[in-house]
């Protein structure tokens, strides 16, 4: 009996998914709610963060915010990206069920920092999720004097300084400073000792998890509770 060997490209996408199940699931869920929401406006105006949730019961918004993209493609296209360098990084090293606890913990904490904030306004994103991702990242980075791999640590960078920037200084300011910063992160993995980048790594993100959350962006919050949650010993990864 002939056997016919299986292609090695066609076993890759089922590794993919066996290692990253819940990394790959949640962005392929946000996909589909996103192109649900360019075909039908309504899906954002059902899921995204409203006053309905304190006026009127509808608590499931706290989910459904996560899942849409109120400013368009651009929001979609950058939180996809983050959601898959830095979750699979995240999955890889502290199993699924903590991927899941920060990862919920620190979009909902962003959603009632703006509930308070602004009470009568409206939005919606991943990215505080997203932040929140980043925040357990660098406490393993920091944990283990190991960086992480580059497309997370150039992401984590580039959300930290980009975000920071702009809430104080505009687009244009945090463009260029984004650009620089992964240019300078790019340098330093190249070659600054591993214990050196983690420090600067962690002491970039702390410094722009207070900066964001003291001028009122809700990045802020979710960068601290994945910071402050991981730290936790319950939270540590597994050995």
């Amino acid at each position: 009996m002939t056997v016919t060997p299986v292609d090695p490209s066609r076993r890759a996408p089922a590794r993919l998914v066996r290692a990253y199940p819940l990394t790959l699931g949640v962005a392929l869920l946000g996909t589909l709610v996103f192109a649900a929401q360019l075909a039908q406006p309504a899906v954002l105006g059902a899921l995204q963060r409203s006053p309905d949730i304190v006026h009127g019961g509808q608590w499931w918004r706290l989910f459904g915010a996560l899942l849409v993209q109120p400013s368009g493609w651009g929001q979609f296209a950058y939180n996809t990206l983050g959601l898959l360098l830095v979750g699979a990084a995240v999955e890889r090293a502290y199993g699924r069920l903590r991927w899941l606890v920060v990862f919920l913990a620190s979009g909902l904490a962003g959603s009632a920092f703006m509930l308070v904030l602004e009470p009568a306004g409206s939005g919606g994103g991943s990215s505080d999720a997203v932040a929140g991702l980043i925040g357990a990242l660098v406490v393993l980075a920091w944990r283990t004097g190991r960086p992480p791999p580059l497309p997370a640590l150039l992401y984590a960078v580039h959300f930290a300084v980009y975000l920071s920037v702009l809430a104080a200084w505009g687009v244009l300011a945090a463009t260029a400073a984004g650009t620089l910063a992964l240019a300078a992160a790019a340098a330093a993995h190249r070659a600054s000792p591993r214990r050196p980048l983690t420090v600067g790594l962690a002491g970039l993100v702390l410094t722009a998890a207070v900066v964001m959350a003291a001028t009122g962006d809700a990045h802020g919050a979710g960068l601290l509770t994945g910071l402050v949650l991981t730290v936790l010993p319950l939270m540590r990864p597994p050995a």
